[in-house]
């Protein structure tokens, strides 16, 4: 069998216009799509943000105990000396002035202006490009807030969020602010539990809350590892063509009457496939991140997880080129074999997310594609990247495995017999 690897590999070898086209190409893509692409999502890390928010409080501050107070006493139906001792330690709780010193806080002010005024004025500046946000603060949020965090129910009066348009600013001026509202009730909660006066309200401190427990995951990672994927695809293809023109040597019947086993053809072909998109992948990885630094600050522990990542998408493209070797050989017509082998893989690039950002796909065309082996490693990649959590990797490195396992069967049922090829 070694010498059936070790031929295909020497006629990948030989054919230097191919391996520039696999080691090359997808460099140059990755770099141009990056350039293109650039400050899109998150992409830009260096570049600083100007965010522009403008606040308006529609609240009254000095009316605010008394509506306490008439709340405690009607829908709580709390005592008049109760009420007294509630008051006295709410005065010292100002929710605006909390939520005004954390947006202008060291930590924020550095990227985040923040501009008080009326809503009609607000309005005008954001449609003219000058606000990326208005947050409102609605009349009696400050009564509610401090009811709902006393009594322990939902608040009926929540600050509202403006914005012209979603863009990367204004998801990131939304964070802020939930981030701030979250701590706040966060510490009511744990202080009413805890039975410490009210008056120990910590300020959360400044800066941007970041959702989930995982690391981000950009643009500048998407592309070597769809576009990565994507040509491997093309190898199983390649490897395809190779038969065709092995065919029209009359390289098989050759092999056939030195008794050789069959099989050891399509193993062969296997095998090397596997190595060379192993190949690719890798120094598509490694040589984007030297250039890019798309996997800054990485462990040990993360680039043998990304090996058994490419491993296992190198297993599904072996597989699939089993496929595609058993048909070119069953076909009379190996360019129309391989037309189709084309269809296969642009359609396999298109719903996995190879030719354009699989998020703007619809939801349903997405769980389409994670069942292709370019969208499978894209899903697998990017939870290893976000959370490197192998438990969260399992299923859908599973389903690689079935891949694997389906395609070489069907590869194997298609692989003619003497004398059918």
């Amino acid at each position: 069998m070694l010498s059936f690897i070790k031929k295909d590999l020497l006629m990948f070898w030989r054919d230097r216009k191919e391996i520039i086209t696999v080691l090359v190409l997808p460099i140059i893509l990755v770099l141009v799509l990056n350039f293109a692409f650039a400050g899109l999502f998150g992409f830009n890390k260096d570049a600083k943000m100007d965010l522009q928010l403008a606040v308006v409080n529609q609240d009254d501050d000095t009316e605010a105990m008394t509506q306490l107070k008439e709340r405690l006493v009607k829908e709580a139906t709390l005592g008049e000396e109760q009420t007294t001792e509630i008051l006295s330690q709410a005065t010292l709780i100002k929710p605006i002035s909390m939520l005004k010193d954390y947006l202008l806080s060291d930590d924020l002010k550095e990227w985040l202006t923040v501009h008080e005024m009326e809503e009609t004025e607000a309005v005008a500046n954001m449609k003219e490009g000058e606000l990326d946000g208005i947050l409102i603060i609605p009349d009696g949020f400050t009564a509610d807030s401090l009811y709902s965090a006393l009594m322990g129910e939902p608040p009926t009066a929540s600050l509202k969020y403006k914005i012209e348009m979603e863009t990367n600013d204004t998801s990131t001026l939304a964070q802020i602010i939930q981030g701030f509202m979250d701590q706040m009730n966060v510490q009511f909660a744990l202080q009413k539990v805890g039975g410490a006066p009210q008056e120990e309200v910590m300020l959360p401190e400044g800066g941007i809350e970041k959702i989930g427990a995982g690391e981000s995951f950009t643009l500048t990672q998407y592309f070597p590892i769809a576009i990565g994927a994507l040509f491997t695809l093309f190898l199983a293809a390649t490897v395809a063509t190779k038969t065709g023109e092995e065919i029209r040597q009359k390289v098989f019947h050759r092999i056939l009457l030195t008794n050789s086993q069959p099989f050891h053809f399509l193993i062969g072909k296997m095998v090397s496939t596997f190595c060379l998109a192993w190949l690719q992948t890798m120094f598509v990885f490694i040589l984007s991140h030297f250039i890019l630094d798309i996997f800054p600050g990485r462990t040990i522990s993360f680039w043998l997880g990304t090996i058994g990542i490419v491993t296992l998408l190198s297993l599904a493209i072996s597989a699939l080129s089993a496929v595609f070797t058993s048909i070119s050989l069953r076909v009379s017509d190996i360019d129309a074999a391989n037309g189709i082998f084309m269809i296969v893989i642009i359609l396999f690039g298109i719903i996995g997310g190879s030719f354009v950002p699989v998020y703007i796909l619809p939801d349903w065309l997405q769980k389409i594609g994670e069942w292709t082996p370019n969208g499978l490693s894209l899903a697998i990649m990017t939870q290893w990247i976000q959370f490197e959590d192998f438990s969260s990797i399992i299923k859908p490195s599973l389903i690689l495995v079935v891949f694997f396992i389906l395609c070489t069967v069907i590869g194997l049922a298609l692989y003619p017999k003497r004398g059918e090829a």
